[in-house]
């Protein structure tokens, strides 16, 4: 049975889904397939709605053992101020970082080796934590390695003035935002920003601020009864009928329809 509540571990989380369908949410709501494979940083809150027919494994490890692999994507540990800067999580989300769905040879790759961690970890055979520790690499290696391939902003997102940028960008992006605004809060020139956004994450500021009012304005139609002109309101637009435009240039249908769709 599903928790009754919202979880968030202390742990770094990996589940492996190898069957079955189901709902959760993880920052905001998702649908759950054989073959995903998503991730959920420590401290980031999750939750499963409907486990359905879902078969896998839950992969779940102290976050400083990532430390020891290099994996410069990752947050570093807190220096002798106390402060660190984690990505910003809902932005990972956003660009798909948090949820991974690899080919077949790697799937199958990342399937045996989940399996093989399991084993060790199950029979306790002499050499168990050196074997166990050697599986973890591995699987770690190949997460990477899909992070690296199909999500080339990942290693630029752990600090910096593009970390800085989309942390401004997520925490104020339900209000009117400009270029200008973000780059007076990052302390940078507009053009120079938007020329290290482009370059770093392959989208404009804009199109990440979009991106951001789009989930939550699903987030909205799904979760509310609220009309079209109050989430419009609610997620930054002023003007409703450029947010219905934004909405079908997204999503290939008006937000009403997406709404009746999907409660379908």
């Amino acid at each position: 049975m599903p928790p009754p509540g919202p979880l968030v571990s202390t742990f770094f989380t990996v589940f492996v889904l190898t069957a079955g369908r189901g709902r959760g949410r993880h920052l905001e709501q998702v649908e759950l397939h054989e073959g995903d494979i998503h991730l959920v940083p420590a401290g980031v809150e999750h939750q499963p709605l409907d486990i359905g027919n879902l078969e896998g494994w839950i992969v779940g490890f102290d976050p400083l053992l990532l430390r020891s692999l290099g994996p410069e994507w990752l947050p570093e540990s807190p220096r002798d101020t106390g402060k660190t800067k984690p990505p910003p999580a809902r932005s990972l989300f956003v660009r798909g970082l948090l949820r991974l769905r690899p080919g077949p040879s790697r799937w199958r790759r990342i399937v045996h080796q989940v399996a093989e961690l399991e084993a060790e970890l199950r029979e306790a055979r002499w050499g168990v934590e050196n074997a166990a520790h050697a599986w973890f690499v591995l699987l770690v290696t190949e997460l990477l390695r899909e992070l690296q391939e199909h999500a080339p902003i990942a290693p630029s997102m752990s600090g910096g003035l593009v970390h800085d940028a989309l942390a401004y960008i997520e925490a104020h992006c339900l209000r009117p935002l400009s270029l200008q605004d973000v780059a007076a809060a990052v302390g940078c020139t507009p053009s120079h920003l938007a020329n290290v956004i482009r370059k770093e994450t392959g989208l404009t500021v804009g199109d990440w601020l979009r991106e951001h009012r789009m989930a939550e304005a699903r987030r909205c139609l799904l979760e509310t009864g609220a009309s079209i002109e109050t989430i419009a309101s609610q997620v930054g637009y002023t003007d409703v009928t450029h947010f219905i435009r934004t909405f079908r240039r997204v999503h290939g249908v008006t937000p009403r329809a997406w709404r009746e769709q999907r409660r379908r």
